[in-house]
């Protein structure tokens, strides 16, 4: 099982395929699973690189550490690892927010991003009444806002989609509840994690890709990120929530694969 270990902290990952390296690095609450149609399609043409990132799926689960600066440190350890030395990075969600952080980190390392579904600052305006949900009822709270991430089309003609992510944040294994908490507390965290005043300094091609109905990283939220990032394009999606790369993964596919063609 290919780890690195980094501060005692091991990250999970896998890499397949030759060409251009594409390291794809998964939502919250989920694990690399999440890109299998993306791998065997990528896979053909390129070097596709997966990361558990930490506290999810086969990777470590520490009782704290949960900085995105950190975690993204531990990517650029799995290329290091890897004798990668500069990838086209694809996120959703605090994968998005873990690729923006390498772009400010290590920007000699970036060919390109794709950001889908992410933002900044996610708890600014929260009301209180949210975060105590979360405290109190976080199985009930955190599947009402997956039900919110998930477009009715998806849920509608895919229901196995909202029970794969559903089944990803119930396995302990997978996702243990201390993991939310710590990364919900931390300074830096999924949460907390601001880099409002640095998105101009991401100078790198980058793509926003944003569901329409995505009620966990609102349109005007992936906006936001185009609006500041120089040179970023936005496409909004119709029938489409928070997780692309599953609702629709055809198109994602055809998205992604022109994005590649562009930046390499």
């Amino acid at each position: 099982m290919p780890t690195i270990t980094r501060n005692g902290v091991s990250t999970y990952y896998e890499s397949i395929g030759k060409g251009t390296p594409i390291v794809f690095i998964h939502p919250f609450s989920t694990s690399g699973y999440i890109w299998t149609f993306q791998l065997s399609a990528f896979a053909q043409t390129n070097q596709c690189i997966v990361v558990d990132h930490r506290g999810h799926g086969r990777s470590d689960k520490p009782q704290q550490g949960y900085d995105i600066k950190e975690i993204a440190a531990d990517v650029l350890a799995v290329l290091d690892a890897l004798k990668v030395s500069s990838a086209i990075f694809v996120g959703n969600s605090i994968g998005g927010m873990i690729t923006m952080q390498i772009n400010l980190d290590a920007p000699q390392r970036v060919i390109g991003n794709v950001i889908v579904s992410s933002g900044t600052n996610f708890g600014a305006g929260m009301p209180p009444e949210v975060g105590q949900a979360f405290q109190n009822d976080l199985k009930g709270a955190f599947g009402g806002l997956i039900d919110g991430a998930v477009s009715a089309k998806t849920k509608r003609e895919r229901p196995e989609v909202v029970d794969f992510l559903m089944s990803q944040f119930l396995v302990q294994d997978n996702f243990p509840h201390h993991v939310f908490h710590a990364s919900a507390g931390d300074p830096n965290g999924v949460f907390s994690w601001n880099i409002t005043d640095r998105l101009k300094d991401i100078k790198k091609p980058t793509l926003i890709l944003a569901g329409e109905e995505d009620q966990a990283t609102p349109v005007a939220m992936n906006q936001f990120l185009a609006d500041h990032i120089p040179g970023a394009t936005i496409k909004i999606l119709k029938d489409v929530g928070h997780f692309y790369e599953i609702e629709r993964p055809a198109e994602f596919n055809r998205e992604l694969k022109q994005f590649v063609a562009r930046v390499s």
